[in-house]
């Protein structure tokens, strides 16, 4: 007994000393994953950015206004000359003057009519910001399913962990009690030496277990874009990751129309919603090339200007001009005409994505559904199995104890025991993942 409580007390300190230091539950580590996720955060700076054009769309509807100065100074220079007006002659001196021209002006115009593709412009920039929220979301329900998948298996790992655990434990147990048999004449120093094989066999497969454990760790760590020398333990007190029989059949019963599942998706999924949002953005900016191509662009302007050859006149010769523009292409070398056909051919590009992306969403739907229904099978074989694999175990011992049997059929049976138990583990954490990926699938992942 002391070699177990030693054996476990090195295993405890190994395995879960790291629940003194360190214990994450699924949200917390969903929402460290989030905020550290470089693409979330490209995708907000882009938000950001697309705010500000927005903005500037909205400015494009103001009168815009410009101030200009200039100043120079002329030189003309003329050399001395004569000439003659009826035989007379003129003489005219040499030339060398200096001329300052002072100008200040101020000039506005403004966009009064283009179709009012200017305030469709602002309407595109506004539908460009929906398109990047939506793929910030998007981005957040990715990370959170890839975590709870790893976040999943760290939890998977550890009950097989326990499981091997606990069936060293037991075969340690059964090392102890041979050697005791065989101090009272009633087993051979043969058995007890094939027992400690198989405790070193159970050894090494609780090594391999804590391996894959610590594995997991790794890979969650990695989905979080955290520090990898982090040393953490999952904590499933938020999370119920034991269900009835009935409960996991009323999993099973809610998830089993795909149609209903489906319309769901169409609802939530982000992906769906982008291709819809591309969708919106096209035909906004097809409104927008059909207005540069049909209707003129009516904008008025004003400009006043002073100017003067020394400052302390400038404000002495002054000119005020307003007035209207009318810009009307007539021929653009089909340039407008392709942008507008281009705008309706990546419509329908895009309808055509967004049909191809609902059947593949069937298609998610329905393979999902048929995982839940295997692990459920599973579950439930494996319960029916783990029952009789207790009871072939305990009778093993007691034909061992009593002479009836081989150490052999004990040793089988132990091992089948515990093989089993792990089968359940998978078998059950495939199906509350399965779970969580139709959850996935639906749009309905929520923490």
């Amino acid at each position: 007994m002391k070699k177990i409580f030693l054996i476990l007390l090195i295993l405890q300190s190994g395995i879960y000393s790291a629940k003194a230091q360190e214990t994450i539950n699924l949200k917390q580590a969903v929402e460290a994953a989030i905020q550290n996720n470089t693409v979330v955060s490209n995708l907000k700076k882009s938000l950001e950015v697309q705010q500000l054009n927005t903005k500037g769309y909205k400015g494009n509807l103001l009168p815009n206004l410009s101030m200009n100065a200039s100043m120079s100074r002329n030189n003309t220079y003329s050399g001395g000359t004569v000439t003659f007006q009826n035989g007379v002659p003129t003489i005219i001196p040499e030339q060398d003057s200096w001329i300052n021209n002072f100008r200040v002006g101020l000039s506005s115009s403004v966009v009064l009519f283009n179709g009012f593709s200017n305030y469709e412009q602002i309407d595109l920039g506004k539908e460009n910001e929906t398109s990047v929220r939506i793929n910030i979301n998007k981005q957040i329900i990715d990370i959170s399913y890839n975590v709870t998948a790893a976040y999943f298996d760290l939890l998977k790992k550890e009950k097989i962990v326990k499981a091997n655990q606990d069936n060293l434990a037991d075969s340690q147990l059964q090392l102890d009690r041979i050697k005791e048999y065989m101090n009272v004449g009633k087993k051979t120093i043969s058995d007890v030496y094939k027992q400690d094989v198989q405790v070193a066999q159970n050894e090494l497969i609780l090594q391999r277990s804590i391996n894959e454990f610590d594995k997991s760790k790794v890979d969650l760590l990695y989905v979080m874009n955290t520090n990898m020398n982090r040393d953490i333990l999952p904590s499933d007190d938020n999370l119920k990751t034991e269900l009835s029989e009935d409960e996991l059949k009323n999993v099973l019963n809610k998830n089993s129309n795909t149609e209903v599942l489906l319309s769901q998706a169409l609802e939530n999924r982000y992906d769906y919603k982008s291709y819809e949002q591309t969708i919106k953005i096209n035909e906004v900016q097809l409104s927008i090339d059909k207005k540069n191509l049909f209707y003129p662009t009516i904008s008025a302007f004003a400009n006043y200007n002073v100017n003067a050859s020394r400052v302390n006149d400038i404000l002495d010769s002054r000119t005020f001009s307003f007035g209207l523009n009318l810009t009307y292409s007539l021929f653009s070398g089909f340039s407008l005409m392709n942008k507008m056909q281009t705008s309706e051919i990546t419509i329908k590009q895009n309808q055509d994505n967004l049909s191809q992306l609902q059947q593949q969403i069937r298609s998610e739907l329905k393979k999902s559904y048929l995982d839940l229904q295997t692990a459920y099978k599973q579950i439930e074989i494996s319960n029916r199995n783990l029952v009789s694999a207790e009871q072939d175990k305990l009778l093993s011992e007691e034909n061992y104890r009593v002479g009836l049997g081989t150490l052999l059929d004990v040793q089988t049976a132990s091992t089948k025991l515990n093989a089993l138990k792990i089968e359940r583990i998978n078998a059950y954490y495939d199906f509350m993942l399965a779970k969580k990926k139709l959850e996935y699938y639906t749009g309905d992942l929520t923490y």
